[in-house]
C-alpha cells in the first residue's frame, strides 16, 4: 500500500500538469500566443518558514486549475510533461498560511526578454513572503558545449 505522502505526491504531480494545460494550449478566450514559447513543466516553491496548504493556480478564463493540498516549508511541488504552446492566459494565485486565506490577484506571466527558442520553459509559482506570490518563466540552462 501507497504512503499517504506518495499519494499527495502523485496526486501534485497530476494536478501541476492540468494547470499547465490550462494556460498553455490554445484556448479561443485567451490573449495573444507567444510564438515559438514551449512550456513543458511547472514547480510551485514554499519559501515561507512555515507550510502553506491548499495552494491552487488557477486560470479564471477557462476555470482550469492546478493544486497541492502541502506544501511544507522551504520545499516545493513539481512536474514536468511534453511541451506546449503557451498562451498568455492570466493565473491567479490562491493558498493557505497557518490557515488564514490568501490570494494574488490575476496576472499574465511574461517571457523573459533574452530568451532562446531552441529551449523549453517551466513556470515557476514562488510564495516568496507571508500573503505574498509571483511566478515566472525559467528557460533550462544551455547545455554544455552546444544548444
Amino acid at each position: 500500500m501507497r504512503s499517504p505522502v506518495k499519494i499527495l505526491k502523485l496526486l501534485a504531480t497530476c494536478l501541476c500538469a492540468l494547470v499547465l494545460w490550462a494556460c498553455a494550449t490554445e484556448s479561443k478566450h485567451a490573449g495573444k500566443t507567444a510564438p515559438g514559447i514551449a512550456i513543458d513543466g511547472i514547480k510551485i516553491i514554499n519559501q515561507l518558514g512555515t507550510t502553506v496548504t491548499d495552494v491552487q493556480i488557477l486560470v479564471p478564463l477557462t476555470g482550469n486549475f492546478v493544486s497541492c493540498g502541502t506544501i511544507v516549508r522551504h520545499t516545493s511541488c513539481s512536474t514536468s510533461f511534453p511541451g506546449r504552446q503557451y498562451e498568455r492566459s492570466p493565473v491567479q494565485v490562491s493558498w493557505k498560511e497557518q490557515g488564514q486565506a490568501h490570494a494574488t490577484g490575476n496576472f499574465v506571466i511574461q517571457p523573459p526578454a533574452n530568451l532562446d527558442l531552441a529551449r523549453p520553459m517551466w513556470i515557476e509559482v514562488v510564495i516568496f513572503a507571508p500573503g505574498q506570490a509571483g511566478a515566472k518563466m525559467v528557460q533550462y540552462p544551455q547545455k554544455a558545449g552546444g544548444a
